[in-house]
């Protein structure tokens, strides 16, 4: 898709861009860099009192039917008509709502037209299969142990599940739910456990990704990729992560020039994937060592670190699938450090505390560096953004409103 404006400086203003789940964290950031940039906004939400539908880099708020709405799809397909929006920046959530009527609005989105390459790459259990049925690829080397169980194939054995490393992951696809369209994530601490999960939870899905243990932090490498061009990589290291014992980076930093980052971008090439997609793996620190966790092929939660970092992935995006793209590689800032506050690094803190298996001085030094924090220049607030800081206060009083109603 080419622009018409490129002798217009100005020209990003008048381009109307469509970011919906406006609520979500790395979506906030895409709605910032975009209207930062001088696009048109139009930031969309089921709630009204979704914080970015009240940034002040989205021009156009919006509150739009939830997805489950059978309403949904023709008030997209009006909305799209009467704004003159040029292009969509999907989430997750919006692809599965339209995935009937996906080559409708496939245009407008930087993605591939492929459906059956976009909605592979939302399946843990496709993703985990097609990577590792191919050759030359190493993702045994970097794989957890794991099984793919199907309802109508032979459960495995005592012995297979005995060789996976505890906690055990159960994992299963919204698409592969046949009540429904809810997604499955168990944690299993002990192996007995394991079958008796299977045989419940195989009514409910075709199939299930049995996952092992894997130890070190949290790490991860995102990448915008189009007409088979890397446009932009950053990388990143969890320091913290909510809950303590692992979930989403809380506390993070930029890396550089890492082997998963080499990795992660041959599995999404073999994926074909075009798009942004961000590949989080465990990393064993002080080795090359890392393991795939998972593929998350829309925006990030922690993309607030690359803006801070220097690498405005929406903004890139978005130019180049107008027809303005540099073809200049941004080059992230190594070692800066942003942190999701509220509900993130607090729900750090408070899982540290809860958990009786932490010792006493530990929940004590966990306690004192989450405060100490606070008053470190060279941690970045992700909400905390310039020109739009109002945010952050914003979701504190919500914060705070919340925890006076437990």
């Amino acid at each position: 898709m080419v622009d018409s404006n490129e002798n217009n400086p100005d020209w990003r203003s008048s381009v109307d861009v469509l970011v919906p789940e406006a609520n979500a964290l790395g979506m906030i950031g895409v709605i910032r860099s975009l209207g930062r940039a001088g696009y048109r906004v139009h930031a969309c939400a089921s709630r009204a009192d979704a914080l970015g539908l009240q940034s002040n880099y989205a021009a156009a708020p919006v509150q739009c039917p939830a997805y489950d709405d059978s309403g949904f799809v023709e008030w997209l397909r009006n909305y799209v008509g009467a704004q003159g929006i040029r292009v969509i920046v999907p989430s997750e959530g919006f692809l599965h709502a339209i995935r009937d009527v996906f080559e409708e609005f496939s245009p407008l989105m930087p993605l591939s037209n492929d459906p059956d390459i976009v909605y592979r790459a939302f399946s843990k259990i496709d993703v985990e299969e097609s990577l590792r049925a191919a050759p030359g690829l190493g993702y045994d080397e970097h794989s957890p142990p794991a099984l793919v169980v199907r309802r109508d194939a032979a459960r495995p054995t005592r012995e297979q599940i005995e060789a996976l490393p505890l906690p055990i992951y159960i994992k299963a696809d919204a698409g592969y739910c046949t009540t429904g369209d809810d997604a499955l994530l168990r944690r299993i601490t002990a192996h007995d456990e394991v079958m008796p999960t299977l045989d419940r939870e195989l009514e409910n899905y075709q199939a299930i990704l049995v996952q092992g243990f894997v130890p070190g932090v949290k790490a991860a490498a995102a990448f915008c990729l189009q007409d088979g061009e890397v446009l932009a990589k950053t990388e990143v290291l969890g320091l913290r992560t909510n809950p303590h014992t692992g979930g989403m980076m809380s506390l993070r930093q930029t890396t550089q020039n890492t082997p998963l980052a080499k990795a992660a971008l041959a599995w999404l090439q073999h994926l074909e994937w075009e798009g942004v997609a961000m590949v989080e793996c465990k990393s064993e620190p002080g080795t090359d060592r890392f393991w795939f966790i998972e593929l998350n092929p829309r925006y990030w939660g922690y993309l607030h670190l690359d803006l801070f970092a220097g690498v405005d992935v929406p903004r890139i995006q978005v130019d180049h699938f107008l027809g303005h793209g540099d073809n200049n590689l941004s080059v992230q800032k190594p070692g800066v450090i942003a942190r999701h506050t509220l509900p993130g690094d607090a729900g750090y803190l408070l899982s540290l505390l809860r958990d009786s298996d932490v010792p006493l001085l530990s929940k004590i030094t966990g306690s004192i560096r989450f405060a100490m924090d606070f008053l470190r220049p060279d941690i970045h607030a992700d909400l905390l953004f310039p020109g739009d800081r109002k945010l952050y206060w914003k979701q504190w009083a919500q914060y705070l409103k919340a925890l006076g109603r437990h």
